[in-house]
This record gives structure tokens, C-alpha cells and sequence, in this order.
């Protein structure tokens, strides 16, 4: 079964495309001229419609190809269930421990970025100043992020 596309634009699509053909007129430009154009916005409108509804339609044959697959899949799982591993007894302690020691490494940049904005330093980066206020702005970020990793280590133990 084939579908056949109408060869002209609707009466909507016409009449917004003279609609923008006429906002977009230039002086001396003639009503045979504006028409055209007209014509012209009509026929790319078109085509875009076209082109969205053959990516819905595209899109929709992936969806229920997946569903299908999905459903066909031996022991098969609701997607909304999660199936969550217990860490082992040394895993928490990596983890904690890492949170300790980037939460620090993050309070030690804070750290040094308050001094530096105390004490005025100047600070370059490959030849690049970085300019004072950059500290200011640093400062609460580096600390906020320090304080999140060190509580997240006091959570975990």
C-alpha cells in the first residue's frame, strides 16, 4: 500500500507561507515575485513535514521493535525494577576513603585560594594570569564540593 504525497501544499500552509512571503517583502518587489516566493516557503514547509513525520514514524517502528525485543528476552524484568548488589565489607571502606581524600584535596585548593585572596598573589597558568576574583569565586565552590565529599565519607561510615 503506497501513500501518495499531495502534490501541492494545504490551503493553511499556503496562506502562511504568503503570510511570511509578505512580512519578508522588499521594495519593488512585485505581487507575481512575492507569490513565487510564497510558493517557494509553502513547498520547504512541506518537505519539512514530510521529513518530521517519516523520522515519528521511523522512531515509532524502533520503539515497538524494542518492546517486542524486550518482552521476547528470557527472564525478562520490569524496567522499573532495580536489582541492587550488596558491596562487599572492604568496598565501603574504599569508597570512604577516597571521599576523605578528595574532600580534603578540595578544602586544601579552597585553603589556598583564600590565601591567595587574602595576601593578593598573582597566579599564572601556562602564561595566562588568572586574574584575583577568580579566587572569590572558587573559594565557596572548592569548599561547597570539600564539605559534600567529607560528609559523604561520615555517611558512609
Amino acid at each position: 500500500m503506497s501513500k501518495s504525497h499531495p502534490s501541492a501544499p494545504g490551503q493553511t500552509t499556503q496562506e502562511e507561507a504568503l503570510q511570511v512571503a509578505r512580512a519578508t517583502q522588499k521594495p519593488g518587489q512585485t505581487k507575481e515575485q512575492t507569490k513565487l516566493i510564497a510558493q517557494g516557503i509553502a513547498k520547504g514547509i512541506e518537505l519539512y513535514k514530510r521529513q518530521q513525520s517519516a523520522k515519528a514514524r521511523e522512531r515509532d517502528k524502533l520503539k515497538k521493535r524494542l518492546d517486542r525485543e524486550r518482552q521476547a528476552r528470557p527472564g525478562h524484568a520490569d524496567d522499573q525494577t532495580l536489582e541492587i548488589e550488596p558491596l562487599e565489607d572492604g568496598e565501603f571502606g574504599r569508597i570512604g576513603l577516597a571521599l576523605w581524600l578528595s574532600g580534603g584535596l578540595f578544602g586544601l585548593m579552597a585553603l589556598a585560594h583564600a590565601i591567595r585572596w587574602i595576601a593578593g598573589w598573582e597566579l599564572s597558568i601556562a602564561g595566562w594570569l588568572v586574574p584575583i576574583w577568580a579566587s572569590a569565586i572558587a573559594i565557596p565552590l572548592l569548599g561547597g564540593l570539600a564539605l559534600w565529599l567529607v560528609l559523604s565519607a561520615r555517611r558512609m561510615s
